[in-house]
């Protein structure tokens, strides 16, 4: 029997809240969304196509797969496809954990898709605590205040977790010390995710038991003073609103899959990665490749998207969702959840565009990918690392361009790197350009300790853009045409908000940027001031808003006589920064205060028009046709349009 369009709707509307535009959304009884929720889309069905159909309500694994005759589970169905098939996903919730190992063709690839209008959610969760948590959970003998543990026992899962009403994201909680903890402030000492007496509580989390199995549930209302409108004051009954709880270890795995289009999907429920993309197992000689993402949302619990040994991935109009909520510092994260990256990649040719990737411990790691595209994307809200290349010499160039990057605490980042060899080898790299970086915002690092309860701890003002971990050497980067913006003076007082430091044994070029502060005035500082670096500097325009116009003596005579910038001219003839300019860019609006609205772009009389340093036309740069006259300074040329980025194209200026 063939179910309505609004039969479905409403169906619908029950399993995820947003999931279509026909039912009203139920009302939110845990916290606000942190993010948009996935809704439905309307793409249309590709003329030409063969289409197979999965309905996980009314399907049935005997039938053909046809639209009257679906199949049920997704496992099923994929073994079935041959290159040019589509298999169209009814809406609802698949609780799978599901292989996709198959092979379409250039001219015909394989498209796993959610049919228009409705939502498909590929689930690796447990599903009773979805479905019926009434029935689902317990409370604890003897437990904590608001302590709930499972109803029955689960070999695996119960790690992570989120909101069903809002997929705000649990603690990921490693000790019951922790859970069960009255206790919510700072205590020097205490330990790195060992189990201790006091313990600290990190709001709603949970955790399995490894000796009885059960999965234990705390939501606790959070109580520190500073937290404000970032506590948790939901509903504490687990039993009164549904949960995604992690099961399977990896929920999607494309495992040496070729020429394959995923679209419009949700994927959560993970204990480890909502998708992993990699090579055959059976036969490693068989990388994943041409694989697309496309308008998925993904909900991360130690990562979002794992790839290895995977040639040309790209992933556009989607969303990575991380496990970080507002009651979530990078100490938590860090010490008490062993949190990770939310994007681990590794392969060739890949290209990350128009999306967005938000709240977790740590962004993106690429160490060992030869040619990136990255564009086009929001990057918010990662109270550790950011960006980390590494320095492996690429075939492909890695160009990272007309992005907004905000509330991150190292925005490009190093671990334990080797030397490169200098010069670096002609076209590799890492080319920085034409992006927006605000961080005034910054990032919740620790909680307050109950000697110092203030609360003066949420958004600790960033003072770093690019950072090392015990000065590794970085990749070799080049760094023009960007608008950075800092609350305050950068760690240090380092040149260009860091990009002057941590320059040994690598390239590094940083040219027609804006660093502008709210508070102080900008650094000249440089890590060693060693001649031997392969760095280079100039045309960069420095400003503090606050403390800029009173500024009378000339901002860079001390440094321009001093041995340093002398000795800057053996790597860079000019001298280090020798044209720089220290004066207001005049954007368009601009006074300092995080609330008020935004607008980088430049102005008809700002000082940054045409002062800019002509650089090679071996060095990308997507607004170059847009730059008149000698080059503009900063993320904007005069006249060009705001920036838009994300799935959803959302203008920032």
């Amino acid at each position: 029997m063939l179910r309505t369009n609004q039969f479905r709707n409403v169906a619908l509307a029950a399993v995820l809240l947003n999931a279509t535009a026909a039912a009203e959304s139920p009302k939110i009884i845990s916290y606000a969304p942190l993010r948009s929720l996935p809704e439905a889309t309307k793409r249309p069905m590709d003329r030409g196509a063969a289409y197979f159909f999965v309905d996980p309500v009314q399907g049935g694994d005997r039938h053909e797969g046809t639209e009257l005759r679906p199949w049920k589970t997704l496992q099923h169905a994929v073994g079935r496809l041959k290159p040019g098939d589509t298999l169209c996903l009814r809406g609802g919730v698949y609780y799978e954990s599901v292989t996709v190992a198959v092979a379409g063709t250039p001219e015909k690839p394989i498209t796993i898709r959610s049919h228009p209008g409705e939502l498909a959610i590929l689930d690796g969760g447990i599903r009773e605590f979805w479905e019926d948590p009434s029935t689902a959970w317990e409370p604890v003998p003897n437990g904590a205040e608001h302590e709930y543990r499972s109803t029955k026992s689960y070999q695996t899962g119960g790690g992570f977790g989120n909101f069903g009403d809002s997929m705000v994201p649990f603690h990921r909680y490693m000790t019951f010390a922790d859970l069960r903890s009255s206790n919510e402030f700072y205590r020097p000492g205490l330990g790195n995710r060992g189990d201790d007496p006091i313990g600290i509580y990190v709001g709603p989390g949970v955790r399995r038991d490894p000796e009885t199995g059960r999965i234990h549930i705390r939501l606790a209302h959070t109580t520190l003073a500073g937290l404000g409108a970032n506590h948790y004051r939901g509903e504490t009954d687990p039993r009164k609103l549904p949960l995604v709880i992690s099961g399977h270890d990896d929920t999607l795995i494309i495992e040496g899959a070729r020429h394959v289009r995923i679209q419009d999907l949700v994927v959560r429920g993970a204990a480890r990665s909502a998708v992993v993309i990699t090579r055959d197992q059976e036969d490693i000689s068989q990388d994943a490749e041409d694989i697309e993402l496309d308008g998925v949302t993904l909900y991360g619990s130690s990562s979002a998207l794992r790839v290895s040994h995977t040639k040309r991935l790209r992933l556009v109009n989607s969303a990575l969702r991380g496990h970080a909520a507002p009651w979530h510092s990078r100490f938590h994260h860090k010490n008490r959840a062993g949190s990770g990256y939310l994007v681990v990649a590794e392969g060739r040719d890949f290209e990350f565009a128009h999306s967005e990737f938000t709240d977790h411990h740590d962004f993106l790691t690429f160490h060992g990918v030869e040619g990136l595209r990255f564009h086009h994307n929001l990057v918010d809200n990662f109270n550790d690392d950011g960006i980390e290349p590494g320095p492996k010499k690429e075939r492909g160039t890695t160009t990272i361009y007309q992005n907004v990057i905000s509330r991150c605490l190292n925005p490009f980042t190093a671990h334990a790197n080797k030397p490169i060899p200098v010069p670096a080898e002609e076209g590799s790299g890492v080319y920085i350009f034409r992006n927006i970086v605000d961080l005034r915002q910054g990032t919740y690092k620790s909680p307050p300790t109950e000697a110092d309860p203030s609360g003066k701890f949420l958004n600790e003002p960033t003072q770093l853009v690019c950072h090392d971990h015990g000065s590794p050497v970085h990749a070799v980067y080049y760094v023009y045409h960007n608008t950075f913006l800092m609350q305050g003076g950068a760690f240090r007082g380092y040149y260009g908000f860091t990009w002057g430091s941590h320059t040994r044994g690598t390239t590094r070029r940083v040219f027609n940027n804006l660093f502008v502060q709210v508070d102080g005035l900008p650094g000249l500082n440089f890590t060693g001031a060693s001649a031997d670096d392969d760095f280079q500097a100039d045309g960069n325009l420095l400003w503090g808003l606050k403390d800029g116009p009173a500024q009378t003596d000339p901002f860079f005579d001390k440094f321009r006589r001093s041995p340093a910038f002398a000795a800057s001219k053996k790597q860079y003839p000019p001298g280090w920064g020798a044209s720089d300019l220290f004066a207001d860019p005049r954007f368009v609006a601009f006074d300092g205060d995080r609330q008020r609205p935004l607008d980088v772009r430049l102005r008809k009389d700002s000082p940054a028009i045409d002062v800019g340093v002509e650089l090679p036309a071996t060095w990308p740069d997507s607004l170059r046709g847009q730059d008149h006259g000698k080059p503009d300074l900063g993320a904007y040329p005069l006249g060009a349009e705001s920036l838009t980025v994300g799935r959803l194209a959302k203008a920032h200026r």
